[in-house]
């Protein structure tokens, strides 16, 4: 009893508070997949849609990477944006509008096709990227383009160096190797990775670009590479179509 005569509470439980605090983290579990599932319901129907309009694709394409001419024969082929701004891919393609089918067709490339990502800085992704690029350390586990739709396995450099574009220094590396483009088919061709030093950027800009080799017989030191995307002139014209900076 108390001393005023009414009778002794009991002491609540310290599970009680345990359960409401896992109740808690159910719900808000519960709401942060509700969010997710609306978010990839929303995305889902909205890439639907921008597949099938030329237009609209373009205006997703350019949100991402922004440009004001594509280089002669280059099309914006679909974009995709994550949650909370951990990633942005644009993709850009040899293929036409309408000319493969809707959908992941009109994704790939023929022989030529441009990626470029934007990541969130984790860590030190930036800084590992960059010695990839310049030769000193292994290719990263956490690049990006192990999750794109594009799929590069290097077997051998051709050059690595630095081009000015615009004003902004983008790191290089280019190389011949094995592209898997959706799963379906496997080429061997060029891949030029870039990475530009944008200034007082957090993120992780990151591109490839794909391309034929002139030459897949003949030894690196005597191919001739001019005009491809393994030519640092080419590099140059081609990325200065393209923001690769936040303006």
């Amino acid at each position: 009893m108390e001393a005023d005569g009414r009778p002794q509470k009991k002491p609540t439980s310290p599970w009680v508070y345990v359960g409401c605090g896992c109740a808690a983290l159910v719900l808000l579990g519960m709401l942060g997949f509700a969010g997710l599932g609306w978010w990839g319901y929303r995305t889902g129907k909205d890439y639907a849609e921008a597949m099938k309009d030329p237009v609209k694709r373009a205006e997703k394409v350019r949100a991402v990477l922004p440009y004001k001419e594509l280089p002669a024969g280059y099309y914006p082929a679909f974009a995709f944006s994550a949650p909370m701004g951990l990633m942005e891919m644009a993709m850009f393609s040899d293929r036409a509008p309408g000319t493969g089918r809707v959908g992941r067709e009109e994704q790939g490339f023929d022989q030529r096709g441009f990626m470029y990502m934007s990541m969130r800085q984790v860590r030190d992704n930036k800084e590992k990227m960059a010695r990839f690029l310049r030769g000193e350390a292994p290719r990263p586990d956490d690049s990006g383009w192990a999750q794109s739709n594009v799929k590069f396995d290097p077997k051998e450099v051709v050059r690595r160096g630095t081009v000015n574009v615009g004003g902004t220094d983008v790191l290089y590396s280019a190389g011949r190797g094995d592209i898997n483009s959706r799963g379906r088919r496997q080429t061997h061709g060029l891949v030029t990775m870039v990475m530009p030093q944008c200034p007082h950027d957090p993120r992780l800009r990151f591109g490839m670009w794909f391309g034929p080799d002139p030459d897949p017989e003949k030894p690196v030191a005597e191919a001739n590479f001019s005009g491809t995307n393994a030519d640092p002139a080419a590099i140059q014209e081609f990325l200065g179509h393209f923001q690769l900076c936040p303006g």
